[in-house]
């Protein structure tokens, strides 16, 4: 139960205490391998405190239990009061500060979070941490190139847009309205094993698979359908709000994207929200995050409507590196085909699998150092 005063802003993610006022700036942080303790005593100074004062409630949601607060700053001019939501778990510290009234987001961010942000001298993902990203800004993020390993065989029919890799065969998942499929495709020779229909009404997007279950995105119908990964037999659905674009799995977690810079991060079972991200180059949100492939602690996105894969650090939103996949397909297969999206990891050869939304090839890749 909340607290007296407070309301359910987004199922699994934050609470907000209601005033006559309209909420005008949110900062949510996720703070991996950062406690609560540390966070505390280095948010207090912001707030004239030393130590904790008693909460005012407590908000269990379904993977996050809050300590609600609500503190004065008085580090900011003219002052600023907000409330504050903790919660502590695995893998991840969780921090929302909620300003109730007509105060400029900024304030808050130079008040409250940068000081912060110099006490617990780490860089974590949130989606408000651009300016903490500034000593990053000139840091040379490295581009790296295709080694080709195999080319093979792919239905130029399929609008891919999703592709996984798993027990020695290609999974995908084809788009566009009346056309959408799921698919088990022979990763030899490119024809399709096994197939099963979406209905016309929804556009299919990103794949992923978890234990023995496939999970379909949609593009706009907020549905993500759930398939026993034996038979393609729908066993559930899954509602989300908002776009739907790529998926992926990292034993822990699933990684959604939106084609925004955000990084939506969901619980397997449940499909709530457990906490967002921010995407950042070089301090810059990266937009049109597409089709994604979680490998160990990075996050592979193609960029819609560009050759580009990018790998992301998925422990701060980052982009670590800049795939070039430029020039895989002849100018007369580009010409017919439309553009790179399908990611997909084989870990017993350690190399990628790609292709595109009808592209007559897929390849099997590494990424490498450029030369020169």
């Amino acid at each position: 139960m909340l607290p007296a005063g407070w309301d359910e802003a987004s199922p699994g993610l934050y609470a907000r205490r209601s005033t006559a006022e309209d909420l005008t700036a949110i900062v949510q942080w996720a703070l991996p391998g950062v406690t609560t303790d540390q966070l505390a005593a280095a948010l207090l100074p912001s707030f004239g405190l030393e130590t904790l004062p008693e909460a005012v409630g407590e908000y269990e949601s379904a993977l996050v239990t809050w300590d609600l607060y609500t503190f004065p700053v008085e580090a900011s001019e003219p002052p600023l009061t907000v409330d504050l939501a903790l919660a502590e778990t695995d893998p991840a510290t969780f921090v929302v500060l909620l300003q109730a009234g007509p105060v400029e987001h900024e304030r808050l961010h130079e008040a409250v979070f940068l000081p912060a942000l110099d006490a617990l001298d780490v860089l974590r993902w949130g989606p408000d941490l651009d300016s903490a990203f500034a000593a990053d800004a000139d840091a040379a993020v490295p581009t790296l190139a295709l080694e080709v390993v195999e080319t093979r065989p792919h239905d130029p029919a399929a609008f891919t847009q999703g592709l996984l890799w798993h027990d020695g065969r290609v999974y995908e998942s084809t788009g566009q309205y009346g056309a959408s499929t799921l698919r088990e495709v022979d990763a030899e020779t490119g024809a399709v094993l096994r197939s099963a229909p979406v209905p016309e009404a929804y556009f299919a997007e990103g794949l992923e698979r978890v234990g023995e279950r496939l999970l379909q995105l949609t593009w706009k119908e907020q549905v993500a359908f759930v398939y026993d990964l034996a038979t393609f037999e729908p066993v559930g659905e899954f509602s989300y709000q908002g776009e739907g674009w790529g998926l992926c799995y990292d034993g822990a977690y699933l990684y959604m994207s939106n084609g925004s810079p955000i990084i939506t991060i969901r619980d397997p079972e449940t499909f709530e929200i457990a906490y967002r991200g921010r995407v950042t180059y070089q301090g810059t949100p990266v937009q049109r995050l597409n089709e994604l492939e979680c490998v160990g602690d990075y996050i592979y996105a193609n960029v819609w409507t560009t050759n580009s894969i990018v790998q992301i650090d998925k422990r701060d939103g980052r982009v670590v590196a800049v795939i070039d996949a430029s020039g895989l397909l002849t100018p007369d297969e580009a010409e017919a085909a439309d553009v790179l999206n399908g990611i997909a990891y084989d870990a017993e050869a350690e190399t990628f699998l790609i292709t595109g939304k009808h592209w007559p090839k897929l390849f099997e890749v590494r990424f490498v150092a450029r030369d020169g």
